[in-house]
């Protein structure tokens, strides 16, 4: 922690907006599988 705070702040910054980034990225393509696994399944079980 006490190296982050003795870092510039737009590097400090950089790297928490990069951070955040890959966070929402992961966040999309979990919603986008949950969306397609439940499809999936719903074909699935509704053709029986």
């Amino acid at each position: 922690m006490q190296n982050l705070l003795q870092r510039d702040l737009g590097s400090s910054l950089l790297s928490i907006a990069v951070l955040l980034g890959w966070l929402g990225l992961f966040f999309v393509f979990l919603r986008l599988f949950t969306i397609g696994i439940k499809r999936f399944l719903g074909a699935i079980f509704k053709k029986k």
